[in-house]
C-alpha cells in the first residue's frame, strides 16, 4: 500500500476503532479494576512496522531490555518487507520476528489477524508501541491481549488521537533523538506505578549499534560482482556508493542533477569507481547518473541482498545518501557516512556511529516532517536539501578517501 492510502486508513478507520476500544477497556475497567496493575514482563513484543532504520536505532534499547529482564523473550513485529533490518544485527533470533504483510489491505488484514492468534498463543503480555502515533499499532495492542501497553500518548497535543487503552503512558520528546525516546518507553515498565507522566527520569545511557564484520569470502564475492559490472575495477580502488532514491518520502532526497554533478566530478579522481545502490525505482535514478561517465559508474541497483550491502559498505570508502534505512545500515560497518537532511532533523533521526556526517542546512521551516504531520508536508520544493551544494559534498567525500 501506498503511504498515503495507510495514512487515510489510519485516519478514518483507525480513529473510530480507537474511540470504540477505549470505551470497552472502561467499562472492563470498571469489573476488573486490575487490568490497569502492571505484571512483571515475561514475554515482551517491541512493535516498529515500517521504518528500517528506526529497527537499527532501537539495537541499544533491545540489549537494555534484556539487561533489565534477563529472564523474558524479546519479540519483534515489522513488515515483512523490512524484516532484515532486525535479522541484520541479530538482537533477535530470526523465529522472534514476526512480520505483518503491507502490500494491499487485505494481506495486511489477515497478517495482522495472524499475527494476533500468535500472541495469544506465545502469550505476549508487554507490548511496546515504538511507533510515533499511529493508530493502527495503537489498536493491536489493545488486541494483543497483553497486559503491559506501553506507548507515547498525546496528553494536551491536539490532533494525535490514538486511544486511551495504554497502561503506560509515555510522554513523546521530539527534543530527544528517536534512541532515547525507545529508552523511555523501556523504562517505563520500572518506573513507579503513580508516576505520571512518563518518563521522569535522565537517561544516562549512550544509545550505540553493533558493527558487522564481512568474512573474507563475503567480501571477495561482493568485489567480484562490482568487477562483473566493470572489469576496469581493481582491488586498490577507491570506491563510492551513491543511494539518490529517497524510498517512500521523496520530499527527503537531493536533488538527482546534484548527484550526478557529484558522479562526473568524482569519476575524474584517478582509480575512483562510484556504485549506485537502492531497489525499485532507483534504477532509473542510476541510468541518469551513470550517464555522466559510464566506465566509471557501476549501476548495482535491484542487484544485491541487505547482507550483501553489508558487504559493500565494508569494502567500500564513503556512502552519499539521502536519509533513508542505508544511512542507518552504513552505521553498522566503518564506511564514512554522508547523509542528507532537511525535511527531518539529524537531531531526530540522524545514524549513530563516529563516522556519519549530517549534511543539514537548519532551513527556517525545517523539519517539516514529523510525528505531529503523520510525516505529511504540504511542500512540493526542498530548498532544504536542495541547498547542500556540490562543492561541500564533494569536498567531505574526497577528505574522507
Amino acid at each position: 500500500m501506498d503511504v498515503d492510502r495507510i495514512r487515510k486508513i489510519d485516519k478514518w478507520l483507525g480513529i473510530p476503532m480507537c474511540a470504540f476500544f477505549t470505551v470497552l477497556y472502561k467499562i472492563r475497567m470498571l469489573f476488573k479494576p486490575s487490568l490497569k496493575k502492571p505484571v512483571q514482563p515475561k514475554n515482551i513484543l517491541f512493535v516498529e512496522l515500517s521504518e528500517m532504520g528506526s529497527a537499527i536505532l532501537a539495537y541499544s534499547v533491545l540489549q537494555k531490555t534484556k539487561e533489565l529482564f534477563p529472564d523474558s523473550n524479546i519479540y519483534f513485529l515489522i513488515f515483512e518487507e523490512n524484516k532484515e533490518s532486525v535479522y541484520i544485527t541479530e538482537a533477535i533470533p530470526k523465529e522472534n520476528v514476526l512480520t505483518i504483510d503491507c502490500s494491499n489491505f487485505s494481506r495486511f488484514i489477515f497478517s495482522t489477524l495472524s499475527a494476533l492468534k500468535k500472541f495469544h498463543k506465545i502469550p505476549i503480555d508487554t507490548y511496546i508501541d515504538m511507533e510515533l502515533f499511529s493508530r493502527a499499532t495503537s489498536i493491536i495492542s489493545y488486541l494483543s491481549g497483553a497486559h503491559n501497553r506501553v506507548g507515547y500518548y498525546k496528553f494536551h497535543m491536539e490532533g494525535l488521537y490514538r486511544g486511551n487503552f495504554l497502561t503506560h503512558r509515555v510522554t513523546y520528546n521530539p527534543h530527544q533523538h528517536i534512541s532515547y525516546n525507545f529508552y523511555n518507553l523501556v523504562y517505563s515498565l520500572i518506573a513507579p506505578v503513580e508516576e505520571y507522566p512518563k518518563l521522569k527520569k535522565y537517561v544516562e545511557d549512550i544509545p550505540y549499534v553493533p558493527q558487522i564484520t564481512s568474512s573474507d569470502v563475503a567480501r571477495r564475492n561482493i568485489f567480484l560482482k562490482l568487477k562483473n559490472e566493470n572489469s576496469e575495477l581493481t582491488e586498490d580502488s577507491k570506491l563510492i556508493i551513491f543511494n539518490p532514491n529517497a524510498g517512500i518520502l521523496p520530499i527527503r532526497a537531493w536533488p538527482l542533477e546534484k548527484y550526478s554533478e557529484l558522479a562526473r566530478r568524482l569519476a575524474e579522481l584517478e582509480n575512483t569507481f562510484i556504485v549506485i545502490m537502492g531497489v525499485n525505482e532507483a534504477c532509473k535514478d542510476a541510468k541518469v547518473i551513470q550517464k555522466e561517465a559510464p566506465n566509471r559508474i557501476i549501476d548495482l541497483t535491484n542487484k544485491t541482498t541487505l547482507r550483501e550491502i553489508i558487504d559493500l559498505f565494508n569494502i567500500s570508502d564513503v556512502l552519499v545518501t539521502n536519509d533513508s534505512g542505508p544511512a542507518h545500515f552504513a552505521s553498522l560497518t566503518p564506511i564514512t557516512n554522508i547523509v542528507f537532511f532537511g525535511p527531518e532533523t539529524p537531531k531526530l533521526y540522524g545514524p549513530l556511529g563516529e563516522n556519519s556526517h549530517a549534511l543539514y542546512a537548519d532551513f527556517s521551516c525545517s523539519p517539516c516532517v514529523s510525528a505531529f504531520n503523520h510525516r505529511k508536508t504540504t511542500c512540493k520544493d526542498n530548498q532544504c536539501v536542495k541547498a547542500i551544494a556540490v562543492d561541500t559534498v564533494y569536498d567531505l567525500v574526497v577528505k574522507n578517501l
